[in-house]
């Protein structure tokens, strides 16, 4: 009785850490759907959850649950479609569906990843065992898991492509910046003649550039054995790999002119995905 409980304790557990490893898969899926619409992680979650030293699942006779190609593990990807206005950032606000589309952050609907392990049948038993644990041999369960998410978070990989995100909404950002800069570059020119004798700095007409890279003081904590600095150009200092600094002004100046060239090809208003 106790020899026959332990063995299904340990049997019981081999199964769940599939399941375990089966719903870690199903996230990780379910993720690289949401960034790249063409992805296909099969391999790697058959590869990166199902295979190494770790995840050697074995029967009672020492023989492999899985094949060494994992080809027992499958994945299905779905996509659903757009959720409503009511359901989106903003609501149904009339300026929501315009600040959305050109910030990128509509939600395009949810993608979901379905993971199953179907470890097949095992090897024919020989003769009936007088313990009772070749039931063990026989049961092999059928593992399904699953994740979902929605898509269109509103995700930047960089301080550019922040910066070319919030210049790429008219109205959120580049419509009222077009005319702030304008009424601003008139006072500098009526009022840069008094200026001038005082050695004031001139204004700059970027608002967006010299915040590249700079994250406010109680957001930052130091790795171990590295140091850090409040501001950062670019991305220098945040990779081994030296990398040429952009100077600030200039990248905000590019993500506002990339923004008007978006908006000038395509006829609208707005960045669209």
């Amino acid at each position: 009785m106790l020899a026959s409980l332990w063995v299904g304790t340990a049997w019981l557990l081999r199964w769940q850490d599939i399941a375990m490893q089966a719903q870690h898969a199903s996230r990780y899926a379910a993720f690289a759907a949401s960034r790249d619409a063409d992805a296909q992680p099969l391999e790697d979650i058959r590869h990166g959850y199902f295979a190494g030293s770790a995840h050697m699942w074995r029967d009672r006779r020492g023989a492999s649950l899985l094949s060494s190609g994992r080809s027992e593990v499958s994945l299905q990807l779905a996509r659903g479609q757009a959720l409503g206005a009511a359901a989106q950032p903003g609501g149904e606000h009339p300026d929501a569906g315009d600040l959305r589309q050109g910030w990128r952050i509509e939600d395009a609907g949810v993608v979901t990843a379905r993971v199953g392990v179907a470890a097949g049948s095992p090897a024919p038993a020989g003769a009936p065992s007088v313990s009772g644990l070749a039931q063990y041999d026989a049961w092999r369960p059928n593992i399904r898991r699953h994740a979902a998410i929605l898509v269109g978070a509103g995700h930047a990989s960089s301080d550019a492509q922040a910066q070319l995100r919030v210049a790429g909404s008219g109205l959120g950002w580049l419509d009222p910046a077009d005319r702030s800069y304008a009424l601003g570059r008139q006072v500098q020119a009526w009022a840069g003649g008094l200026d001038r004798p005082w050695g004031r700095t001139a204004p700059v007409f970027d608002w967006l550039g010299p915040w590249a890279g700079r994250v406010p003081q109680q957001h930052l904590r130091p790795a171990a054995g590295a140091r850090h600095t409040p501001a950062v150009q670019g991305m220098q200092g945040a990779q081994d790999a030296p990398v040429a600094p952009v100077a600030p002004a200039a990248l905000g100046t590019l993500a506002t002119q990339a923004a008007r060239g978006i908006q000038d090809s395509s006829g609208g208003g707005h960045v669209h995905d």
